[in-house]
Parts: structure tokens; sequence; C-alpha cells
């Protein structure tokens, strides 16, 4: 990986703002844009993106939520499956902050990688400067 490429981790709910076309729909496209052109690097933690399916799922439909993960997947954006490391990393902040479970694996895996996490979700701000964040 370049020095100059930034790495950005997405939770759930920044991927939810871009495929519903949400405010801050477009902060998510750009990243993406520059994930495409090797400027950044997008990641998503394996069980964000089961946010996002089971969400979709929720609201329209599963066949439908099984067409929008095919859509993702076209994305230039790097699923991280889960690993025992991350695991205990999002126990810990599980443990420790007022979080949804799920969120701890954002936020662990914007540790881990030294990367900006993308969110609309106002939890995250718990972490202080434990993780840098963009809110879209």
């Amino acid at each position: 990986m370049r020095d100059d490429v930034r790495e950005v981790v997405l939770d759930a709910c920044a991927l939810l703002r871009l495929l519903q076309d949400e405010p801050g729909a477009e902060d998510v496209d750009r990243v993406l844009r520059d994930a495409q052109t090797g400027h950044a690097r997008a990641l998503i933690h394996i069980v964000n993106l089961g946010e996002v399916i089971y969400t979709i799922g929720k609201a329209r439909g599963w066949e439908y939520a099984l067409r929008t993960r095919s859509e993702i997947s076209l994305l230039p954006l790097t699923v991280i499956p889960f690993s025992e490391d991350l695991f205990w990393r999002a126990v810990e902040l599980k443990a420790r902050y007022p979080m949804s479970y799920a969120d701890c694996f954002a936020a662990a895996l914007a540790i881990a990688a030294h990367a900006t996490l993308l969110t609309s979700d106002p939890e995250f701000k718990v972490l202080g400067d434990l993780v840098k964040l963009k809110h879209v």
C-alpha cells in the first residue's frame, strides 16, 4: 500500500446513506471514487455489511436485499472478514463504551487500520480521540 493512500472504514449507516441516496451519500460516493482511482482504500467489516443487508431485507424484502448484496460486491469496497483479533478488539470496546455490538466492529477495524471511520451515527462520539471520525 502506498503511503499516500488513505484508509476509510464505512459503517453500516454510511453505506446505507449511499444505497438509499440520503443526505451524506455524496461523501460516501467520493470515498468510493477515490478508492476506484487508488487514492483511498475503502473498508467495511463483514458484520457491518451484514447490518446493511438485513436492514434492507427487513425494509424491502430478502430478494431485494440479495440483489443489493450483488450490487455492493461491484463497489471498490474491501470487505474485511471475521477474525479473532478484531473480534477481541470489538469485545473490549463493547465492554468499555455504550455502543452497539456491530458498531464496535466498525470502530475496532478503524482503530486497527489507522483509518478514518465514515458514519452518520452519533454513537461513535463516546470514543473521543480513539478513532478519527468523519460524519456524513
